[in-house]
């Protein structure tokens, strides 16, 4: 099974926010409060946000029509939460109107000049002002065409908006508007002298497709010399080289190499990469190149992995940097040499700095580092510190498992159960003090959910977060600002996920995680942990020994609960079935039938299963096959795979990054679901292969 495309960033598992406090949260709080009376979405509400929905997309694709516009604008003018649209459909109405050249021109000035600062109607502005110019060139051509000439005022107001024309794909229309005018010599070279005034005066090289109709002159050609024609073109030529490279590196570690060749193929790379970096993408290669060092690494060159991970960590890049770290630490703890391990993490000032570091995995192993070295008090620093900073992941987890170990009177033992899902008081949001301005806002944002328009969630999520929430807590006591801040969120995030909305409501929260905005508590987990299809999963396994709640877990991190889910390699539907599979399955399934979810978790659910007889109910090998497939999972038990070693190491040893972090991200699931079960029967141990009563796999 491929994992659908749709994991995105909101599944990464290494979280970063702080944890101010926990609240005492009444579960169904925030149900209450977005079903309220004073939230409810009116028919006439949803119909004009279809309506600019509609709008928005027919402006991308060039057919809007003046009648939509004027019977989006009659409705909207009817309801009283779509004030902040009149004036944006005013002057699309306006724009379309217009005729000729010249009052284009006239109006498009007056547009771009409009200003806002409410972070919605600013975009909703500049949306305006860039169709003006687009419907501005539009009415210039045909002038041109009518008369075989072109104005001055016209010639003024190219000159004026080039930085828009020349730029993403403004850049086709106006190719396409400069091809039109290639029979008339007088245009053409007013308008390769704007575009060569411009161009030179701001350093930058048109593309190809505009300068091809153009007349190049000395200024251009030297211009173009200097700077070469389109840089990020340029840029994946050299990637484009450096690919073939790491081609050639990878299959130098065929057939038994040897290690003067793979270290000779090492040398090419690094002097490529030294050479060129003024013209590669530093970061995606570096990326490469660590990644290479772990296959070189499985390919038992031990001591050339860690120069490439030496020559990566030296780079510097942000974006790989503790990522290349653990995996240098890891190449002597999965040898058992733990205190080589700890030179490299001192010698990397990753000990002392044990608070900036933000993949809680490099902090995990740190930790058991210390715990392998018997160095229990720093080991509980790192431990405790990730469950403090990182609730969310798996590896919070499994460090409040090792913390059970070592110190089973932290505080930080009980923290889900002691600190997380405590209920009682409901949150401290009362709408009667929210503003008018407030509540049309969240209405908005149930309208743009209900008809599931993505790109106006966003923009209504942007002006909550950066216009709304600010003015209404400012005004609260600043003891209760962080849960007041905390509970709006999650209101924000119910009132999306009431339309199942599952993947925004996911993105928005981690969002927010990220930037430190949200208490951990219950109601946090019921948003992020929703239990759709539950029901049919539990009838469905009634008779079958497979707990609903590992399937559901499943469910959420391959489609996101979206029955219409469709890989890019084609797998289908809630559990991301390859056609291929199913009729192995169930023979004669159509792909189509693929989308009934039923079908789907019948057939899901029957291929899950054999893959647990298959491998003895070996959940990490079970799942490893779900996600990449069980010919690379036996491979993998020949070769990586040790059971002697704990689940911990094995799961570590999957070479696929997607598969590794499927598997954990699975595991996290379970935990999280059975969590808010809330049996007393049921406790989670200390031993990392078991969640509650789930067996993971492999022996400790």
């Amino acid at each position: 099974m491929k994992i659908v495309a749709m994991k995105l960033s909101f599944l990464f598992l290494f979280l970063t926010f702080s944890v101010w406090g926990t609240t005492k949260v009444a579960p169904d709080a925030y149900s209450f409060i977005s079903h309220s009376d004073q939230l409810k979405l009116q028919r006439q509400d949803q119909v004009s946000a279809e309506h600019i929905s509609k709008i928005l997309k027919q402006m991308g694709k060039e057919s809007l029509g003046l009648d939509l516009v004027q019977k989006s604008l009659k409705e909207v003018e009817r309801s009283k939460h779509f004030q902040p649209f009149i004036s944006w459909l005013q002057s699309i109405k306006e724009i379309l109107k217009i005729q000729s050249a010249r009052d284009m021109i006239v109006h498009c000035k007056q547009q771009i000049q409009k200003t806002e600062q409410v972070p919605l109607e600013k975009i909703l502005t500049r949306i305006a002002s860039n169709y003006c110019r687009e419907r501005t060139l539009e009415a210039i051509a045909k002038e041109i065409e009518k008369t075989n000439t072109i104005s001055d005022d016209a010639i003024d107001f190219i000159d004026e908006n080039l930085k828009f024309y020349l730029t993403k794909k403004n850049k086709k229309h106006f190719a396409q508007f400069i091809q039109s005018q290639v029979t008339k010599p007088d245009i053409i070279k007013k308008l390769s002298q704007n575009v060569t005034t411009y161009s030179v005066r701001h350093d930058i090289v048109p593309s190809q497709e505009v300068l091809k109709d153009m007349l190049i002159n000395e200024e251009i050609t030297k211009l173009i010399q200097e700077k070469g024609f389109n840089v990020i073109q340029s840029k994946n030529i050299f990637y484009g080289e450096f690919g073939k490279l790491i081609e050639q590196s990878y299959k130098s570690l065929e057939n038994n190499p040897s290690s003067d060749k793979v270290k000779e193929q090492l040398s090419f790379l690094k002097n490529y990469l030294d050479l060129n970096q003024d013209h590669l993408p530093v970061d995606l290669c570096l990326g490469r190149l660590n990644d290479f060092s772990k296959a070189v690494f499985r390919a038992k060159f031990h001591d050339l992995s860690r120069d490439i991970l030496k020559y990566v960590i030296k780079k510097n890049n942000k974006e790989i940097q503790e990522d290349a770290l653990y995996f240098y630490i890891w190449t002597y703890i999965s040898q058992g040499d733990y205190k080589e391990a700890l030179t490299v993490a001192k010698k990397y000032d990753l000990i002392s700095n044990r608070a900036k570091i933000i993949d809680a995995r490099l902090k995990f192993w740190i930790g058991n580092i210390f715990e392998e070295l018997n160095e229990t008090k720093e080991a509980l620093k790192f431990y405790e510190d990730i469950i403090q900073s990182n609730p969310l992941s798996f590896y919070s987890i499994m460090s409040v498992k090792k913390v059970q170990v070592l110190k089973p009177d932290s505080q930080v033992v009980n923290f889900y159960h002691s600190t997380a899902l405590k209920s009682g008081t409901t949150p401290i949001i009362d709408l009667q003090q929210l503003d008018q301005d407030y509540l049309s806002s969240l209405i908005r944002l149930k309208a743009w959910s209900t008809i599931d328009s993505q790109r106006l969630m966003k923009l209504e999520l942007k002006r909550l977060r950066l216009h709304n929430m600010p003015r209404y807590i400012v005004n609260i006591s600043s003891d209760k600002q962080i849960q007041a801040k905390s509970d709006l969120h999650l209101l924000h995030a119910k009132i999306i996920l009431d339309s199942e909305n599952f993947l925004p409501t996911f993105r928005y929260l981690y969002e927010v995680l990220d930037k430190k905005e949200i208490v951990f508590n219950r109601s946090l987990l019921e948003i992020l942990y929703p239990d759709p299809y539950l029901k049919d999963l539990t009838a469905l396994l009634k008779k079958e020994n497979l707990d609903p709640l590992i399937v559901l877990s499943l469910i959420r991190q391959e489609s996101v609960f979206n029955p219409n889910a469709r890989s890019p390699v084609g797998a289908r539907g809630l559990m991301q079935i390859m056609p291929s599979t199913a009729k192995r399955v169930k023979r004669g399934t159509k792909e189509k039938q693929l989308a009934n979810p039923k079908l789907n978790l019948e057939i899901g659910t029957k291929y899950f299963k054999g893959l647990m007889k298959r491998y003895d109910e070996n959940l990490v090998y079970v799942l490893a096959a779900y996600n990449a497939g069980e010919g690379r999972v036996d491979r993998w038990r020949g070769t990586l795979f040790d059971s002697d070693q704990s689940i911990l190491k094995n799961i570590e040893s999957i070479p696929f990054l997607e598969t590794r972090n499927y598997v954990k991200l699975i595991f996290r699931n379970i935990f999280f679901y059975k969590l808010l079960q809330e049996k007393k029967e049921l406790t989670d141990p200390s031993e990392p292969n078991k969640i509650y009563d789930v067996k993971l796999g492999f022996k400790h």
